[in-house]
């Protein structure tokens, strides 16, 4: 049919390459350009997750145990080296009766439970048993209001008073 068949399907090749490599061309000029700072954090913040810089530590969550496990261990001293050096009494005064405190320091994490709360402040020394702080939480339904956090408890506190200090009432 027509003499130039062959020139016209080079000229459609042609074309069709063009267009693709014309196409080819944009993608790569748009990709060589990096986003701000701003639009990362803006993207991130929609896929809910957040951007931060390269020199800014980011802590597993048993790193930030050991870090809180390790602040409590530090406080627990700083308690016992005030207890352990009393002030000194005055010369002149007659000589009292040394009352003697006991501290008891325990630290609560963030995914302990009511039962767990209560064996390990059994097992310190702060309660008697560990069924009558539980009790007392189930029944003021409080099981669910407990800090996590370092207390201290001199010598043997109520079941009240404990229920008092580490919940949020």
């Amino acid at each position: 049919m027509f003499k130039n068949r062959l020139f016209l399907y080079g000229l459609g090749l042609g074309l069709i390459a063009g267009a693709v490599m014309l196409q080819l061309m944009f993608k790569v000029d748009e990709m060589e350009r990096l986003p701000t700072v701003e639009q990362l954090q803006a993207d991130a913040g929609k896929l809910s997750y957040k951007v931060v810089p390269k020199e800014q530590p980011v802590y597993s969550d048993k790193e930030i145990e050991a870090i809180k496990q390790k602040a409590a261990e530090e406080e627990r001293n700083k308690i016992a080296k005030q207890t352990a050096a009393p002030a000194p009494a005055p010369t002149n005064a007659p000589p009292a009766q040394a009352v003697v405190k006991t501290i008891k320091t325990v630290y609560i994490s963030e995914r302990m439970d009511a039962s767990q709360v209560a064996d390990m402040l059994a097992n310190a020394g702060v309660l008697p048993d560990s069924a009558g702080l539980v009790a007392s939480l189930n029944q003021k339904k409080l099981t669910t209001r407990i800090r996590a956090g370092s207390y201290s408890f001199e010598d043997q506190p109520s079941v009240d008073d404990v229920i008092a200090k580490i919940t949020i009432q």
